[in-house]
C-alpha cells in the first residue's frame, strides 16, 4: 500500500494514496465570508468551485505555514448527504510517498473521542506515523456547511 507522507507542525501523518486524487501547489484562494476558520477558501479545481480544509487549523488551530512544500491534497470527499466532490486539504511537508507493508499498520490503542479519523499508525523505520481516515476527517460542523453546497 502507498502512503503520502505530510506534516502538520511537527507530527507526520500518512493518507493512503489510492484516496489521493491530485496534489497541487498552494495558491491564492477566495475566501468565503462566515465559514468555519477550517475552512480556508475555495479555487477552480478543473471547471469546479473546490472548498480547502487548512489542517493545520483543523489540528493544531493555527494555518499551515507557505513553505515550499505546502500543498493542497485533492481527496474525493462524501458529504453528509452522501453526495460526492473534491475538496483540497492544506499540509506542509507533502514529500513522502511510502511503500508500506499491511502487517506495518496497526491500531495506535488510543481512542480519540470525536477524532475517528485518528486510530491507526504506520511503523516507518524508527517513526510512527499517525494514518489520516479521509472518509472521517472533517467534524460535522464543517462536514455541515460543505453538504449544503453540493449540489
Amino acid at each position: 500500500m502507498l502512503i503520502l507522507g505530510l506534516n502538520v507542525g511537527k507530527e507526520q501523518y500518512g493518507v493512503e494514496a489510492t484516496r489521493v486524487i491530485e496534489i497541487v501547489p498552494l495558491i491564492e484562494l477566495k475566501k468565503v465570508p462566515l465559514a468555519e476558520q477550517s475552512i480556508k477558501g475555495i479555487f477552480n479545481y478543473r471547471g469546479t468551485p473546490t472548498p480547502v480544509i487548512d489542517l493545520c487549523h483543523l489540528f493544531e488551530s493555527r494555518f499551515c505555514n507557505n513553505n515550499l512544500s505546502t500543498r493542497i491534497i485533492i481527496i474525493e470527499y462524501k458529504a453528509l448527504s452522501g453526495i460526492s466532490r473534491p475538496i483540497g486539504l492544506i499540509a506542509e511537508k507533502v514529500t513522502d510517498v511510502m511503500n508500506c507493508q499491511v502487517e506495518e499498520i496497526s491500531n495506535s490503542g488510543i481512542q480519540v473521542q470525536q477524532k475517528d479519523f485518528l486510530g491507526l499508525v504506520y511503523k516507518h523505520n524508527d517513526d510512527i506515523i499517525q494514518l489520516i481516515d479521509t472518509y472521517n476527517l472533517l467534524p460535522e460542523s464543517i462536514s455541515n456547511q460543505l453538504s449544503k453546497h453540493l449540489n
